[in-house]
C-alpha cells in the first residue's frame, strides 16, 4: 500500500461523499463545540472562580472535563462514518438517517444522534487516552518549571524558558499525535468488528504500521495547517487594531466558532482513513456495525 495512493484514496472518497459525511458528522461536532463553549463560559468567565482541582494545562479548555465532554461525540462521528463506509448505499444515493426517538421528534433533516453501548465504550477509551495524555502534558510542564527553578537563578528570563518550552511543544505534538492515531485505529477497529482486539488489529496491518502512522500524520497535519492558518487570519481580522482587548465572550466565540468546521474535517478524515486502512487489511463485521451506529 503506497502512502500517496492511500492519502489520495481517502481524499477522493471524502470528496465524492462530502455531503453525506457532513450530514453524519455535523451534529455531534456541533454538540462538542456547544458543550465545550458552555464549559469554558462556566469555568473561565470569572477569573479565579474555577476550582483548582478541575484545571489542567493539558486540555482545551484548560480543564480535564473537556476530554470527558468531547469523547462521546467523537465516538459518534467515528461510528457514523464507519457505518457509511461498511454499509454504503448505491453510488450517488444519499441516505439521511436520524437518531434516537427523542431526537426524531424535532424532525431536523440530516440530524443524527445516538448513544448505544458500542459508542459509549468507544467514548470511554477515547476519554481515558485523552485524560492520560493531558495529565502527562501537565505533569511534564510542572517538571520543566521545577527543573528550571532548580538550575537557574531567579527571576527566570524568557531566554531561559523559550528553548525548553519549544522543544517540549514539538515533542508533545509528535508523541501526542502518535498516541492519537493508534487510539483512533483501535477505536475504529472496535466499531468495525464489534470486538476490542488491539493485538489482532496490530497483526492485521501486516507490516504496514509505519505506513499507517505516516498516512494519519499527513491527514492530521493538513487539517492542522488549514485550521491554525484560518484561526490566525481570523484573529488578525477580528481582533481590534487599536490594541483593545476583546471580551472573553468574543474570544470564546471566535475560538470555538473557527474551530468547529475543522473539528468536523479532522474527525471525518481520521475516521475515513481508519476505515480505508481497516477495509484493506481487516474484514468488516457488517452485522456488528449497524447496532453501534444505526437504530
Amino acid at each position: 500500500m503506497r502512502i500517496s495512493k492511500t492519502v489520495a484514496r481517502v481524499f477522493d472518497y471524502c470528496r465524492a461523499n462530502a455531503w453525506p459525511l457532513f450530514v453524519a458528522a455535523w451534529f455531534p461536532c456541533f454538540l462538542t463545540t456547544l458543550c465545550l463553549a458552555v464549559l469554558a463560559l462556566i469555568l473561565f468567565a470569572d477569573p479565579g472562580q474555577a476550582p483548582t482541582w478541575l484545571l489542567s494545562r493539558g486540555f482545551d479548555p484548560t480543564t480535564w472535563l473537556s476530554a470527558i465532554v468531547a469523547a462521546p461525540f467523537s465516538a459518534m462521528v467515528f461510528a457514523f462514518v464507519l457505518d457509511r463506509m461498511a454499509n454504503a448505499p448505491e453510488h450517488g444515493r444519499v441516505v439521511v438517517r436520524r437518531g434516537i426517538e427523542s431526537v426524531k421528534r424535532f424532525a431536523i433533516p440530516g440530524l443524527r444522534f445516538e448513544l448505544g453501548q458500542r459508542i459509549l465504550l468507544a467514548a470511554l477509551l477515547l476519554a481515558a487516552i485523552q485524560l492520560l495524555c493531558g495529565f502527562a502534558v501537565a505533569g511534564e510542564h510542572r517538571l520543566l518549571v521545577a527543573g528550571l527553578l532548580a538550575t537557574r537563578d531567579l527571576p527566570l528570563s524568557p531566554e531561559d524558558v523559550a528553548p525548553w518550552t519549544s522543544a517540549m511543544g514539538v515533542f508533545n505534538v509528535f508523541a501526542g499525535g502518535f498516541v492519537l492515531v493508534w487510539t483512533y485505529l483501535f477505536v475504529g477497529d472496535f466499531l468495525w468488528t464489534g470486538s476490542f482486539d488491539p493485538i489482532g488489529c496490530w497483526r492485521a496491518l501486516d507490516g504496514n504500521h509505519l505506513r499507517f502512522v505516516a498516512i494519519m500524520f499527513i491527514v492530521l497535519a493538513i487539517v492542522a495547517i488549514l485550521k491554525y492558518g484560518l484561526v490566525l487570519a481570523g484573529g488578525l481580522i477580528l481582533i481590534p487594531a487599536d490594541g483593545a482587548s476583546p471580551s472573553f465572550l468574543n474570544l470564546m466565540l471566535m475560538h470555538f466558532g473557527l474551530a468547529w468546521p475543522f473539528d468536523v474535517l479532522h474527525l471525518v478524515l481520521s475516521a475515513a482513513t481508519v476505515g480505508t486502512i481497516l477495509g484493506a487489511f481487516r474484514p468488516p463485521g457488517i452485522a456488528s456495525i449497524r447496532p453501534a451506529a444505526a437504530p
